[in-house]
């Protein structure tokens, strides 16, 4: 078994180690590192507009070349608080090199696999889904140190936006 491991070990290592390029930039990623909290809302469903407290988490991995994000959004409904938006993404470099990939998975166990634009100061991402169109969102890193981001949607092809999502963190504090 000690053997099988370490020849695995091996095998997984080699073709990583052979890589010479040099590990591309993560765009404004490589700028939000820590705990971030502030004011969100959306409109969900029959709920209608929500006002959330979210909760961002965001660390580099695996010497930077991944960048691992969590989400937290939580409501207040008759003293309690309840979970509305939990989710966990992974970004890094494309296979190629020559872009940006994101997975993201929620916690009603659905993960979808999204191509990104990264600048250093702003983020956009999109996708198709079935039930509500064409889906966009578009995060920057204001002057101010603040995340502003924001989610559309079109059931148009793009010609009319929708919004139907925004929040605003600010930095609570780093993480290693």
């Amino acid at each position: 078994m000690r053997g099988t491991l370490a020849f695995l070990l091996c095998c997984l290592g080699s073709p990583l180690a052979a890589q010479d390029a040099p590990v591309a930039d993560l765009g404004v990623f490589a700028k939000l590192s820590g705990h971030w909290t502030g004011d969100a809302w959306m409109i969900r469903g029959p709920e209608g507009r929500q006002q959330l407290r979210q909760e961002e988490w965001v660390t580099p991995e695996a010497g930077g070349t991944v960048i691992a994000i969590r989400g937290l959004g939580t409501a207040i409904r008759d003293g309690v608080t309840d979970t509305v938006h939990h989710a966990f993404a992974v970004v890094h470099r494309n296979r190629d090199g020559t872009g940006m990939a994101m997975r993201a998975f929620t916690a009603e166990g659905r993960w979808i696999d999204l191509e990104i634009t990264a600048t250093d100061s702003s983020v956009t991402w999109g996708f198709a889904d079935p039930r509500a169109g064409r889906i966009k969102y578009e995060m920057t890193l204001g002057a101010d140190g603040r995340w502003q981001e924001d989610g559309y949607a079109s059931r148009d092809s793009g010609a009319t936006w929708f919004h139907f999502m925004g929040m605003t963190l600010s930095r609570e504090s780093t993480l290693p």
